[in-house]
């Protein structure tokens, strides 16, 4: 039977989330592993941290475990942060969220669950609804870049974004080049990210309080 050029695209845009979250489970996906990403936190060109990506599959499903800490000392000034979250996706689809921040002292939790016609969002204890095509900044997926809103994996911030391709750069990632695609997310939040070919993050890069902070796949 041949498949026509619509069926064929239309195929590929149901299955392609799919394959995505099972490649970047890697090789012990199919022996049921799961597959853990570290990442060197830099403000400038000094390290103040690390954030470690752990996505395990578990049967149709994929659970993602982000852990992340910093601590900066500018002058006089010390600032902690320590995040933790977990995501559960189905395919290409983020079925719910849990994360908890300790922001330089300020606790924050999120809770995230889908439900008919969108999300079930909780934001240190107040809830809200939120429509399907909402995603959290979760930056380790390519999947953030087909979200015009976006929110705030520490406190539920609403974002308005729109994302765009800058081209095919060479990064350097676990002490080697590698070459990648650089893309760039503008709007209320500004994000530039490097994939490479099989979706894996490779580098991210943005300005927190005129600092340029880098994350470095190790």
């Amino acid at each position: 039977m041949t498949m026509t050029r619509a069926k064929r695209a239309t195929l590929s845009a149901v299955l392609m989330p799919a394959v995505l979250l099972t490649v970047l489970c890697g090789p012990a996906a199919a022996q049921g592993g799961a597959r853990a990403m570290t990442y060197q936190i830099l403000m400038g060109e000094d390290p103040i941290g690390t954030e470690q990506v752990t996505v395990e599959p578990q049967g149709d499903r994929s659970k993602v475990t982000v852990t992340a800490t910093t601590r900066v000392k500018v002058l006089f000034i010390n600032f902690r942060y320590d995040h933790k979250r977990e995501e559960l996706w189905k395919g290409g689809v983020l079925e719910s969220m849990t994360a908890s921040t300790d922001d330089d002292g300020t606790p924050h939790r999120i809770d995230m669950a889908r439900e008919a016609g969108g999300y079930r969002l909780t934001v240190d204890g107040k809830t809200q609804q939120v429509p399907t095509a909402t995603l959290p900044l979760t930056l380790w997926t390519p999947e953030v870049l087909k979200h015009g809103q976006l929110l705030s994996v520490i406190d539920g911030a609403p974002y308005k974004v729109t994302a765009r391709k800058v081209g095919t750069e060479t990064v350097e990632s676990g002490g080697k080049p590698v070459e990648a695609t650089h893309h760039r997310i503008d709007g209320d939040v500004e994000r530039d990210l490097w994939f490479a070919a099989d979706g894996t993050l490779l580098k991210t890069r943005f300005k927190r309080s005129g600092y340029d902070i880098t994350y470095v796949l190790k």
